[in-house]
């Protein structure tokens, strides 16, 4: 079986189309996995270190205003559209999956006239602009939430499967005595994982960071310790206040092996980008949730109300966020453990740790067919 995966831009994006990549070459005999992309270094850097194969197309996010850029987007999506044709022409998949990029686009609306099944999945509660587009178009459309299905036209339900985000399968299996030893952390130590998604969170970690002091300052930082998640911009700052306030922690531009830090973490400050949201429900662990205000359509809200509604999460949305208000929520989970127990409990009930393995059975059918 040739199956073709078309996405780039972010990691949540990349994330889950990785995850379900990696099932297909682990567990189908005699697959063949063709990944279509931006042409951003850090998508093809990514990809390479998983060994796929995979090539690049020209498609350029969606201008949500009128101006010139529309002039130069109109050229690279039927640039991207010639090449896409020659990849399916030259590749012949059995499946061409699209995970909501806009780089989904053109693969997905190709493979509907050249008779070639399509399967979409949408990680978000909201719908992207991309998914909206090409529902009609999709044989199959996977949903990680189950409102999701509100933003869909009825005459599309019958194609809609709740299957939840892919993760990949090292989220879930890895050890927190392995991940303990992995990272250089202490044994018996509260963990704060601050994490910023795949390109870090300037607003978590300056926030983060006047924690620490505050804490110091009050000497509650007794049997804490810290992972950060910096992205470049912020590494060699907040390694170097981290330091300075002479506390255990880890602090990473990137880290590609994040399952080590969700296995040590007890409890997690992050944006509520729906990959993240669904490894830290795979996981079982609770959360206070920052969501990115200028994420498309508040789509990062919206994930993060679906948490918060369930008791899985608590969100601090970015106006309201202070080091002191976050240091209060941060202090009344370690002096509360049952509130926090409860919370991991409430997060591990709405993961969804199969979603990889649905996705791959959804394929297969549609392979066969």
């Amino acid at each position: 079986m040739r199956v073709l995966i078309a996405a780039g831009g972010t990691g949540g994006h990349i994330f889950p189309g990785l995850a379900i990549a990696s099932y297909l070459k682990e567990n189908i005999p005699d697959v063949q996995v063709l990944w279509v992309g931006g042409n951003r270094d850090t998508d093809a850097k990514v990809l390479s270190s998983h060994g796929l194969q995979f090539t690049s197309i020209s498609m350029q996010s969606w201008p949500r205003k009128f101006s010139v850029k529309q002039i130069g987007f109109a050229w690279n999506l039927t640039l991207s559209f010639f090449q896409i044709f020659l990849v399916l022409i030259r590749f012949r998949p059995h499946v061409v999956v699209g995970m909501g990029s806009y780089h989904s686009f053109p693969a997905v609306i190709l493979s509907y006239f050249l008779g070639i099944k399509s399967l979409i999945c949408e990680q978000n509660v909201n719908l992207s602009l991309t998914n909206r587009l090409l529902a009609r178009f999709a044989s199959r459309i996977a949903i990680s939430f189950p409102q999701t299905k509100k933003f869909l036209p009825s005459s599309e339900i019958d194609k809609i499967y709740l299957m939840g985000n892919p993760i990949r399968p090292e989220i879930l299996r890895t050890s927190k005595e392995k991940a303990l030893r992995t990272l250089g952390l202490k044994q018996g130590m509260f963990t704060l994982l601050f994490l910023g998604g795949s390109q870090g969170a300037h607003t978590l970690n300056r926030v983060g960071t006047e924690i620490i002091n505050l804490l110091k300052k009050e000497k509650r930082l007794k049997n804490i310790q810290f992972i950060f998640i910096t992205g470049q911009k912020d590494l060699e700052w907040v390694r170097e206040c981290l330091e300075l306030a002479g506390v255990p922690s880890l602090v990473q531009e990137y880290l590609s092996q994040i399952q080590y830090a969700y296995a040590v973490a007890d409890l997690v400050i992050c944006r509520s980008g729906a990959t993240t949201l669904a490894e830290i429900t795979g996981r079982g662990l609770p959360a206070i949730l920052i969501p990115y205000p200028y994420a498309t359509d508040c789509h990062q809200m919206e994930n993060a109300r679906h948490l918060e509604a369930q008791g899985a999460a608590y969100i601090i949305s970015e106006k309201d966020l202070a080091a002191k208000k976050l240091m209060a929520s941060i202090l009344k989970f370690l002096r509360n453990r049952d509130l926090l127990r409860n919370m991991g409990r409430k997060s591990k009930q709405l993961g969804r740790p199969r979603a990889t393995e649905l996705i791959i059975s959804l394929i297969q059918d549609l392979g066969k067919n």
